[in-house]
């Protein structure tokens, strides 16, 4: 017979929130027996049974939970009683966090914890969240961005100032670090209900659970990959994320199957045909999908990224935030979005983005790099948030903290961040790049490489441009018997022009590529011009049919041009941007 729980350990969760909850709870890292609930795979997190059984708090519904954690005590080696919990409530669907609630047992005799309310403000304030999150991902240059980056640092300098070993500094060090972060979110003009804690929790979640590059969706999500040696593109198979019938985080994956196919011709890029036969299976770790979990360097290792969809299809109405896989399949570096690509279809979507033979293999290095990168930014953000832990852990033990404890922390803190974010930029790079060394190493090559991307396009849209214009030009050879000598001086003129100016694009270093891109977009208005001079002179000697043709083809220069050019206004516009919007991507309401 099972002994009745001890009530000075109890805490009752209310649910005013718009859907069914359950507790999810971080467990302690030195932990020397189970929690009160099911252990997730691989994860420091449970989800906590009520005393009665169950694990869901329906709406409107009061359930008790039992808190019964232990620690190793640091000062005395001992096991001793947790008395400080990050309760963490989640939608009962999705598992999407809705608060995130720090907890420490009263002093007073008996003891307690204070019960506790879920709103339906703090589930709004984790959907902004989430927003936050992605925004800042999809936006990693713009002054959201940096600002979010200072505040990181400006809390860690505040807590410093906070730990001089007074009685209260461990309580005020912890408050500094939340209240420098959150001060900041309060300055914003969209996320002002955010919180530093929410937004760890969510960057925890989408790097634990493989849910939001599926997409949340009820079928199966595809992805189609694909990499570049430099002169062509090839199809390299699919990353396929099906659902279980019902999630089950006690099972890797959440229960999701993810699952690597082959393609059957990566040379043919007019098919995404894939070899079953040769399917690998994927586990998600770390925010990570591998197909070996104990390899440094597996075969396979992709990562999730959000992206602003007009970074590839460089048109500013695309301003929907979109999931984008990107890493290393078998030592080639891929990207892979949810729609085949075909390059038999020049109307797909992101078909300049891929197929340009130069161009797309340093679009996907540098999505890769933006991915890879970012990890460090997610890990200072889990820092700082750390610091606060360890503060108000000091304080349930009403001891104080110090500048050089404080430091020494921190210094362990940023060795632990260096020691997990290495190995993950290892993997997804196939061993070629090594994590930044802070993170605002991490935001000058996030920006260095998102400049990349937008040179790239921008110099494939130009190329094609002068591709156009060079038809134009082949048409207006056939009257050069017809011509006079200037006519013909200007012809000839113009065709060197587009010559010089592809292979200036073509020949064009990473590092001086936006330059080239400048001066070639300004020669295509030149080349243009020219043209439409020389066709008004020798208009006469035109048929209807081939004047039809010159018109399409002046369309396809235009629109070149006016792409080109988005997609260096959306570049340089974005570092002085610190309202970015996009529209992300939602969790739903039911499964």
């Amino acid at each position: 017979m099972s002994s009745a729980p001890d009530p000075t350990k109890e805490i009752k969760i209310t649910n005013s929130s718009k859907s069914p909850i359950v507790l999810m709870l971080p467990t302690t890292s030195s932990q020397t027996t189970d929690a009160n609930g099911t252990m997730v795979y691989d994860q420091a997190l449970e989800i906590v049974k009520a005393v009665d059984g169950s694990t869901t708090v329906p709406t409107g519904s009061t359930k008790t939970f039992l808190l019964d954690q232990t620690y190793v005590n640091p000062s005395t080696g001992k096991s001793a009683y947790s008395t400080v919990y990050d309760l963490l409530p989640c939608t009962a669907n999705w598992y999407s966090p809705v608060a995130n609630i720090g907890v420490m047992q009263s002093f007073a005799t008996p003891p307690s914890y204070p019960a506790q309310t879920v709103t339906a403000a703090n589930a709004k304030a984790f959907q902004d969240a989430a927003t936050f999150v992605q925004t800042i991902a999809a936006y990693p240059t713009t002054a959201l961005a940096t600002q979010y980056q200072q505040a990181l640092n400006q809390a860690q300098t505040n807590a410093s100032g906070q730990a001089n070993g007074s009685a209260n500094s461990a309580t005020a060090t912890a408050a500094s670090v939340t209240n420098t972060v959150n001060q900041f979110f309060k300055s914003t003009k969209s996320f002002q209900d955010v919180t530093l804690q929410a937004v760890v929790a969510v960057q925890s979640y989408y790097g634990t659970f493989p849910f939001v590059w599926a997409e949340y969706a009820t079928g199966t999500t595809t992805y189609y990959l694909y990499s570049s040696n430099g002169t062509a593109t090839s199809f390299v198979g699919t990353i396929a994320l099906t659902p279980p019938a019902a999630l089950d985080i006690s099972k890797p994956n959440a229960g999701y199957t993810c699952t690597f196919t082959p393609a059957s011709n990566g040379s043919d890029t007019t098919t995404v045909a894939v070899n079953t036969a040769a399917a690998k299976s994927l586990t998600y770790t770390g925010g990570l999908f591998v197909d070996d979990v104990n390899s440094d360097l597996p075969q396979i290792a992709v990562k999730g990224t959000f992206q602003i969809k007009s970074l590839f299809t460089t048109k500013p109405a695309d301003t929907q935030i979109i999931t984008v896989l990107s890493g290393t399949i078998n030592g080639s570096t891929c990207i892979g979005f949810d729609s085949a690509q075909l390059s038999s279809n020049p109307d797909d979507s992101f078909w300049d983005t891929l197929f340009h033979p130069k161009t797309a293999a340093q679009i996907f290095q540098s999505v890769m790099e933006i991915g890879g990168f970012l990890m460090l930014l997610v890990f200072a953000g889990q820092s700082i948030y750390g610091i606060a832990k360890w503060a108000r852990s000091l304080a349930a033990e009403k001891q104080p903290t110090t500048k050089e404890l404080l430091d020494e922390h921190l210094a362990k803190l940023q060795e632990s961040i260096k020691a997990n974010a290495d190995p993950l930029v290892k993997k997804v790079s196939g061993g070629k790049e090594s994590a930044p060394a802070n993170a605002e190493e991490a935001a000058t090559q996030v920006k260095d490489s998102t400049s990349t991307i937008a040179d790239s396009e921008s110099a494939a849209k130009l190329e094609s441009g002068f591709s156009a214009q060079a038809d134009n030009l082949q048409t207006m050879a056939e009257f050069a018997e017809d011509m006079n000598s200037e006519q013909l001086d200007t012809l000839e003129g113009l065709g060197t022009q587009v010559q010089e100016s592809v292979q200036e694009l073509q020949d064009a270093d990473p590092a001086d590529l936006g330059s080239v891109v400048a001066e070639q977009t300004t020669n295509l208005s030149s080349v243009s011009e020219g043209f439409g001079s020389l066709q008004t002179e020798v208009s006469s000697l035109i048929s209807e049919t081939q004047a039809s043709e010159i018109q399409a083809n002046q369309e396809l220069v235009t629109e070149a041009q006016k792409d080109a050019q988005s997609s260096q206004e959306s570049d340089e516009d974005a570092p002085g941007d610190d309202d970015p919007k996009g529209d992300p991507i939602d969790v739903p309401d039911a499964i």
